[in-house]
């Protein structure tokens, strides 16, 4: 049985539903999360004005929702707009979440935050032409 505190919250990419779909971008995160007991409890997307700046997920930062932390598809998901969107990772660390990102396979707390700080800047740099295909197919 699972606690309250095994469970996250997940966000699927809703700009690669076009390449994955939801169902298995799920089932990668799910599979992903079976290796660190923890277990999906609520899901959604971000919509489709709003993926740039993950006001989604940022509302859901804010609420303090009682859970573990928050599963991603992919770190992508968290460079759609000009720069990487590593303050609402920093904001959901600081309230004592874990991110889990499956496709890249990383784990974010407070505790290696700082570390992998500069890589996650660098996430974007390397990948991104990737990044603007994706947005381009997207926002076509």
């Amino acid at each position: 049985m699972f606690e309250k505190l095994d469970k996250v919250y997940c966000y699927p990419d809703t700009l690669q539903n076009r390449y994955l779909p939801q169902a298995w971008q799920i089932f990668i995160m799910k599979n992903f999360l079976e290796n660190h007991n923890k277990k999906i409890d609520f899901y959604t997307g971000e919509n489709h004005r709003g993926y740039k700046k993950m006001k989604t997920f940022s509302e859901k930062i804010q609420s303090n929702p009682s859970i573990h932390g928050f599963i991603f598809f992919s770190l992508l998901q968290f460079c759609y707009d000009k720069k990487i969107n590593i303050e609402l990772i920093n904001m959901a660390i600081k309230k004592g979440y874990t991110i889990y990102i499956a496709r890249e396979k990383i784990i974010i707390n407070n505790k290696n935050f700082e570390k992998k700080k500069r890589d996650l800047i660098f996430f974007k740099i390397t990948n991104n032409t990737l990044i603007n295909t994706i947005k381009n197919k997207f926002e076509k």
